[in-house]
């Protein structure tokens, strides 16, 4: 307790030098809490509007579909959809199923056209699983034939409006181009953007009579009961409906994403590793001053009968104090500033609205703390100024208490 009591009043004897080198740590230790905050958010939101929008829990798909899935294949579909229905709706752990149909198309207004990602859903089963029904921010969802969904982005591009008349153009499944008039009934707004600028979303019936499919489908959708046990689920699964179909999670699809965000994560912890460094120079050259300031203090507590154990618990006690403070303001900082980025977020739009990005969100980003990783950033703050210490403390222990009572 006496050397904690020294180590105290000797952070304190210069305090304006203990400030900056505890500022320094929390600026590091700050910057580490909002890149993970900001990562987690955007990941959170990412995965959300995959699932609640592009692909549910996970899909069953005819096999050999998902290998060309880019080019949307229609010779290629699950066409007995009444028995693969029937047989997942009986699996224990499946809440809901819905029909979907994606196919390659363009859109007319009559001037101008554009390529789109069309897709028909099935107009009731569709919002027990997906949320496109709660997205639309102008005029009404699909009531029937006729009707379709445009996303905000592209009825921006094309100056449509609710009750604007367009053509959708596409190749069917015998080759035929064939293309149905449409009436825009509703304006949807995502945060996804493949639905926002690419999608045009009709009734199901609809889309298998403009490709010529009778009742197939390109892909069936099931929500999980419990989406942390999608695995065991999808092996029930593919026992059920056997080889002629594949069925593969939200995230087998999406891992080229994951892979992204892998790299975003590496390129976070090093930016922090570099402002962590920064500070941890702070806290050597800190310590260091320490030791050659108070040499001939040293040589007292020598000479009184302090062992080099005691002195080097001593300043490493200094360090820790230091971390502590360090730690503690930049934790309190980086939770601050992540409150702002939870609750307000950060819009990155304008850098970025010209700018055709794969990951499945806006940017807009809005937070998500993980208050585990806070008590980590804490303890490795205040590990790094413990170790750090260590270096300036050889110093004082090589001294011998004669050399430094006389060091001047």
């Amino acid at each position: 307790m006496k050397i904690v009591n020294i180590a105290w009043r000797n952070v304190f004897r210069h305090t304006r030098r203990t400030i900056i080198t505890a500022a320094a740590i929390s600026v590091g230790l700050s910057s580490m809490i909002f890149m993970n905050t900001m990562m987690n958010g955007a990941d959170k939101m990412a995965s959300r509007n995959i699932i609640d929008f592009e692909t549910s829990h996970m899909e069953i798909f005819a096999e050999g579909y998902y290998r060309e899935e880019g080019v949307f294949p229609l010779d290629t579909i699950v066409e007995n959809v009444a028995f693969v229905v029937d047989e997942v709706t009986k699996i224990a752990g499946v809440k809901e199923i819905t029909r979907r149909v994606k196919f390659q198309a363009s859109i007319s207004d009559g001037i101008d056209e554009l390529p789109v990602l069309g897709m028909g859903v099935d107009i009731e089963n569709d919002n027990r699983i997906f949320r496109i029904r709660e997205s639309v921010v102008a005029g009404t969802y699909l009531q029937g034939e006729g009707d379709v969904l445009i996303g905000e982005n592209l009825a921006s591009d094309m100056a449509l409006d609710v009750g604007s008349y367009i053509t959708i153009i596409t190749k069917d499944r015998n080759g035929t181009y064939n293309a149905y008039d449409l009436t825009v009934t509703g304006i949807i707004n995502t945060g996804h953007p493949l639905f926002d600028r690419n999608m045009a979303i009709i009734p199901i019936t609809q889309a298998q009579d403009l490709l010529a499919l009778g009742p197939g489908v390109t892909e069936i959708c099931v929500l999980a009961s419990d989406e942390n046990r999608l695995e065991p689920l999808k092996a029930r699964i593919s026992q059920a409906i056997g080889n002629d179909y594949e069925v593969l999670t939200w995230k087998e699809m999406n891992a080229a994403i994951f892979e992204i965000s892998g790299f975003k994560r590496a390129g976070q912890f090093m930016i922090a590793l570099v402002v962590v460094i920064i500070a941890a120079v702070g806290i050597v050259n800190t310590m260091l001053m320490a030791v050659m300031e108070r040499i001939p203090e040293i040589g007292t507590l020598k000479a009184m009968g302090f062992s080099n154990t005691g002195i080097v618990k001593m300043f490493i006690y200094e360090g820790g104090i230091i971390g502590i403070f360090g730690s503690l303001l930049g934790c309190l900082f980086g939770l601050l500033v992540s409150m702002y980025l939870v609750h307000v977020g950060l819009d990155f739009s304008s850098v970025f609205e010209n700018m055709d990005i794969v990951y499945p969100m806006k940017f807009i980003i809005k937070g998500e703390i993980d208050y585990l990783n806070l008590l980590f950033v804490f303890l490795f703050g205040v590990f790094v100024s413990v170790v750090v210490s260590l270096w300036p403390v050889r110093r004082a222990t090589r001294l011998e208490a004669v050399d430094a009572l006389r060091h001047v």
